[in-house]
């Protein structure tokens, strides 16, 4: 198995990257699809699609830093930036657990997704080239 430069194997983060990125276009095409989704979302229609899309490639983004390494600065921006994005998922499964309903069941996708970021930010920020760890 191939260790990346976190230190886990390249295959789980592969795994966790495109299972993120499945559910976060799930829940895009959702409410995209079903007004029960679009309404549940506190962004609306348009803005769920829009933030469910900056979050898959944010978590892209910080899953090439976990795979290729980079220098401390960009590790804790991606890990800063994927943070931040579990808390915008976080709350978009909040307001879709509050809705109730059909969106019950995406918010548990994004509960999983929230989790599977924050495991991908982690793997960011342990990937520091340069530094002492």
């Amino acid at each position: 198995m191939v260790k990346v430069a976190s230190g886990t194997s390249g295959f789980a983060l592969v795994l966790l990257w495109l299972i993120t990125v499945i559910q976060l276009v799930g829940v895009a095409v959702a409410s995209a699809g079903f007004d029960e989704i679009a309404d549940a979302s506190p962004f609306g229609q348009p803005g769920t699609a829009i933030v469910a899309a900056a979050i898959a490639v944010v978590a892209s983004g910080a899953a090439v830093v976990a795979w290729q390494g980079a220098t401390p600065a960009v590790c804790t921006v991606a890990a800063v930036a994927t943070f931040a994005a579990v808390g915008i998922v976080a709350l978009m499964a909040l307001s879709f657990v509050v809705a109730g309903g059909t969106a019950t069941g995406f918010a548990i996708l994004l509960v999983l997704a929230a989790v599977m970021i924050a495991m991908i930010g982690w793997a960011a920020l342990q990937s520091r080239r340069g530094s002492e760890r």
